[in-house]
């Protein structure tokens, strides 16, 4: 495996490529990322605010981890909004995530909004996602973003303030995950899924990324907004430290770096990721912190050694028992192979991926 010398990336990262230096593509180019501006961010609140229908100025959904708090700060004390927030229970929220939500709405004197689907439902739909595909998080997206819509449009909120960060840019799946045309078809190979349970876990069933956009300029949906992809982000030392003070949020302490703690699933999922695709989110992150400057290689390479996303994580068994999967099964499940059902990503969505592309040319 070549392993980049100035991050710590590796070649098992869809696309990239090495000079003779060992240096990838990505350091090469100088890929780190550069804000839109907080003027533009704060037009766009501006005019949603003063044509808003309801009480709220905009949503923010919250995970219990340390952008999207940051993003409740923002949205409060920096922007002065009045906002909702809400949380989509998927069954693997930690309870440190839950503690510092609860601290978080008390200090901020927001309302919060927890939506719960139906466990048995969830269990049978990332149970089978996870069989076939390999993949938790891009049914848990589809369900995630489907509430916040609804919730947006019951409270006619004009603007949804996604904690989505730079940082996590580049550590997304080859896979279309978040399909719906996907994710239809996998279900209706696996079976045991009842129509009721699929439009109840989609609630938009006929979603793409095209009726979105749409829907988003004509006014049906609210607008999708990620602040941190506007502003200078501090370093995520320095985003802890806001939030310590402003919301009481507490650091889980059992690793130095922990971006993802309020899902007890990730570490399970960075297991099996890397299994399938030879890296996982983390390293992408900590090769996109380098080159931020914020940690100097060799922390990178301490932190991701520490991880060792490639030994079966302390709550391995649980994970399996919530999702009643056992070691035979995970045999089959590290055996996928990627892009297993990239043909069946719908028209729509191909086709607005290949616009989008070319628009970028």
């Amino acid at each position: 495996m070549k392993v980049c010398r100035k991050c710590i990336l590796t070649d098992a990262y869809p696309g990239v490529t090495f000079d003779r230096e060992d240096t990838c593509s990505m350091c090469a180019s100088n890929h780190v990322f550069e804000p839109y501006g907080e003027d533009r961010l704060l037009q766009i609140l501006e005019a949603k605010k003063a044509g808003k229908r309801g009480e709220y100025d905009a949503l923010v959904p919250l995970s219990g981890g340390k952008d999207s708090m940051y993003i409740l700060y923002l949205a409060v004390k920096v922007y002065k909004l009045n906002v909702l927030t809400m949380t989509y229970d998927n069954g693997f929220v930690s309870r440190l995530a839950v503690e510092n939500m609860e601290r978080a709405v008390k200090k901020m004197g927001v309302k919060h909004i927890v939506c719960r689907p139906d466990a048995e439902a969830l269990t049978k739909i990332y149970r089978n996602m996870l069989l076939r595909s390999g993949d938790l998080c891009g049914a848990c997206g589809i369900a995630i973003k489907a509430n916040i819509f609804r919730v947006a449009r019951e409270y006619k909120i004009p603007v949804i303030l996604l904690g989505t960060s730079p940082l996590e840019q580049d550590s997304f799946l080859p896979d279309t995950t978040q399909d719906v045309g996907r994710f239809k078809y996998i279900m209706k190979e696996a079976g045991g899924i009842s129509r009721k349970e699929m439009k109840d876990f989609l609630i938009y069933p006929s979603m793409s990324y095209i009726r979105l956009s749409l829907g988003k300029r004509t006014g049906k949906y609210a607008k999708e907004v990620c602040p941190l992809f506007y502003i200078k982000n501090p370093s995520d030392r320095e985003m802890g430290e806001i939030i310590v003070r402003e919301l009481g949020w507490e650091e889980d302490r059992s690793r130095e770096y922990s971006k993802h703690f309020d899902c007890i699933a990730e570490p399970f999922t960075n297991y099996v990721r890397h299994h399938i695709y030879g890296y996982e989110r983390r390293v992408c992150q900590y090769s996109t912190m380098v080159r931020r400057g914020e940690i100097t290689r060799e922390k990178a390479l301490a932190l991701y050694e520490s991880d060792r996303t490639d030994e079966k994580p302390a709550n391995y068994q649980q994970i399996l028992d919530l999702l009643k999967i056992d070691e035979k099964d995970m045999e089959e499940i590290l055996r996928i192979k990627p892009l297993k059902y990239e043909s069946k990503v719908s028209f729509e969505n191909r086709l607005f991926i290949k616009l989008m592309k070319l628009i970028k040319r």
